[in-house]
């Protein structure tokens, strides 16, 4: 991957993807830095929370910024509206990722997300 365009679907697959996916793609030292009761979550932390929570049904980025200080480092930032499925599970939050390219290909190295409003759990 090596167009913005493929770092914003990959940002998106980490709302939607799977436990394996995080395996594959997070850095050996990610970080997520979530609103609480998550708090700050290294990467089994969050790979756990993966496997044992439900996963965002459908995401919707706006504000989608982007900025490569070199070649081998990418950040997003964005505001997200997501849910589980359900009305009473909308989400909104201010987000940024930091990737970073690894053999070829990038991986996740710092997520933040700061809530906007009253709802959301939290969860990655």
């Amino acid at each position: 991957m090596s167009t913005e365009s493929d770092l914003w679907r990959l940002e998106e697959e980490f709302w939607l993807g799977d436990a394996d996916f995080y395996e594959r793609t997070l850095t050996s030292c990610a970080l997520m830095v979530l609103p609480q009761p998550a708090g700050i979550l290294d990467r089994a932390a969050t790979v756990q929370s993966i496997r044992s929570g439900p996963r965002w049904q459908n995401v919707f980025f706006t504000d989608q910024r982007h900025a490569g200080p070199n070649s081998n480092t990418a950040v997003l930032a964005y505001t997200v509206q997501a849910d589980r499925g359900s009305t009473d599970s909308a989400y909104a939050a201010q987000c940024s990722s930091t990737y970073v390219q690894i053999n070829g290909g990038w991986q996740l190295a710092l997520h933040h997300q700061t809530p906007i409003g009253q709802h959301g759990d939290g969860r990655a």
